[in-house]
């Protein structure tokens, strides 16, 4: 399931914290979201650093960290996916509902496209995370934002093995 974007940020060079990418998501729907105003956030969490990236994932029973040195790590990657067909497949069905189908189509396209990023580690380990716009914290990500965030990646591990 893909995590609503709370945070992302990602640039050449560190911020205060010293992360290159700091992303941070959380459960998509309301009733995720009114647990987040009341402090109640599960969140799932990817810092990238100099020497190594930081898993976090949070649920409500706790929570999980995985602690990757950089030179542990074999390859990113990154995904995009646009559901077009299920987007289409909608409109069609609901077409004949008041002409439903215009608005509940392309709002499902809008709404549920998703973003994948990760990295695999030498042990075959791979650690990655699906995002998709968050409408309520004003989020959005595109593909080459996705790519800088592995473009990033690629630098930091091609400078550990110079």
């Amino acid at each position: 399931m893909a995590l609503v974007i709370k945070k992302w940020s990602a640039s050449r060079t560190p911020d205060a914290n010293g992360n290159y990418v700091h992303l941070v998501g959380r459960e998509a729907g309301l009733f995720a979201w009114l647990l987040s105003l009341l402090g109640i956030d599960p969140t799932t969490e990817i810092e990238i650093k100099d020497k190594l990236i930081v898993f976090t994932q949070g649920s409500l029973s706790g929570k999980q960290k995985r602690v990757i040195p950089m030179q542990s790590v074999c390859s990113a990657y990154y995904g995009y996916i646009k559901p077009w067909q299920a987007a289409v497949v909608l409109g069609i069905v609901l077409m004949p509902i008041f002409f439903l189908g215009l608005l509940v189509g392309p709002l499902y396209y809008f709404l549920n496209k998703e973003l994948t990023v990760g990295v695999v580690e030498n042990s075959g380990w791979s650690g990655g995370f699906a995002f998709k716009r968050s409408v309520i914290e004003g989020q959005n990500i595109d593909e080459a934002q996705a790519y800088e965030v592995i473009d990033i990646v690629r630098s930091l591990i091609e400078a550990k093995t110079a």
